[in-house]
């Protein structure tokens, strides 16, 4: 979990209540993308990546071995958020307001 660094006004990302589940919504977003600072607040995980932020539901589902239903099961633990949120059965996506759509924002880490 890399708590270190200054993302600004230029962090998008999830406010998380800290539970087990947090922590793997916090390990797929680590995964899946690039530059993630997480702010552990001890009751709560304030994730941020630069511009873009993005969860996949296949990734949550791997990493908690349990079927996961977007929209639902995030949003019981995300009290917040930074950015503009777009939320499929598939995908969260934080992104700036001004950023191109989910549909054609930069690829995942992975997909690099």
């Amino acid at each position: 979990m890399n708590t270190s660094g200054d993302l600004g006004v230029e962090g998008v990302g999830p406010v998380l209540h800290a539970t087990p589940f947090a922590r793997s919504v916090v390990s797929v977003i680590e995964e899946e993308n690039t530059h993630v600072l997480v702010q552990d607040e001890g009751a709560y995980l304030r994730v941020l990546s630069p511009r873009v932020c993005r969860l996949s539901r296949a990734g949550l589902e791997a990493a908690t071995g349990s079927a996961i239903r977007f929209p639902g099961d995030l949003e019981v633990v995300m009290s917040s958020f930074a950015g503009v949120l777009q939320l499929t059965e598939d995908d969260a996506v934080w992104r700036l307001a001004g950023e191109p759509s989910a549909v054609t924002a930069a690829p995942r880490a992975g997909d690099r």
